[in-house]
């Protein structure tokens, strides 16, 4: 994916104000929490500029390792990382600047004439559910699988679009992957494991925790799981409250 999605009508609102900004010699300050397609959209309104992280570019402006005057616009990444950000900015008073930020700068409201806000993910459900789509899609063909079951109560929205991502390939991953192929991440987890001296009662748990929730997921009552797993009841009753607590 390398534009930024316009399904949800607040998607289809800022679109319209990043074409305006793109059409304006004014300077535009994009605001949004991690993952929620700032970037994308800097690069919409201006795709032939270069772009530069806050941070790094202050410091090559402070050594004096940058000609400003060879660029006529710029992207900046994560504003808020500036230290001096007064002097930074006025060393950039003479080109057209997008920046981005997960800052509401309002001191800086006169050099940015163009402010657009992104929502989060959890509130542009249209967005989500195209974003859904595409991650999907594109974890499919990575691993040749030609169907996957997701999750949505699974999804993990916390850095929106990045974490979405991860936990989409996540739950693909897990769908395209053999018995073998668990076996021989496991087999390569606890090898790294003894070589830290870990013990097998400190190993136990990768094995018994993962299976005692699965078995709380399928049977619910401890008494089934009981019986499932050929365990006795007290012995079941302490590895779950040494591993859970109170259920």
């Amino acid at each position: 994916m390398d534009k930024f999605i316009t399904q949800s009508p607040i998607s289809k609102q800022i679109k319209k104000s990043a074409i305006l900004s793109m059409n304006l010699p004014v300077n535009t300050l994009i605001i949004g929490e991690q993952g929620v397609g700032k970037k994308l959209l800097a690069q919409e309104i201006l795709p032939n500029s270069t772009a530069f992280y806050a941070k790094e570019l202050e410091q090559l402006i402070i050594s004096k390792h940058i000609d400003l005057k060879e660029y006529s616009s710029i992207i900046i990444y994560h504003l808020e990382d500036v230290i001096n950000i007064d002097e930074f900015l006025q060393h950039l008073t003479n080109i057209k600047i997008v920046a981005t930020t997960n800052q509401k700068l309002t001191k800086y409201n006169t050099i940015f004439a163009v402010k657009i806000e992104i929502p989060s993910l959890s509130q542009r459900n249209e967005d989500l559910q195209k974003l859904i789509e595409i991650y999907t899609q594109e974890a499919l063909n990575i691993y040749n699988l030609s169907k996957g079951d997701i999750d949505n109560t699974k999804l993990d929205l916390n850095g929106n679009g990045i974490t979405l991502k991860q936990s989409i390939f996540k739950h693909i991953v897990l769908q395209s992957m053999s018995q073998k192929d668990i076996l021989s991440i496991l087999e390569s987890y606890l090898y790294k494991q003894l070589q830290k001296n870990k013990t097998y009662k400190e190993l136990l748990s990768i094995f018994e925790i993962p299976l005692l929730k699965a078995s709380i997921k399928a049977f619910k009552s401890q008494l089934k799981i009981s019986k499932q797993l050929a365990i006795n009841r007290v012995t079941l009753r302490k590895k779950l409250h040494n591993y859970f607590g109170e259920l």
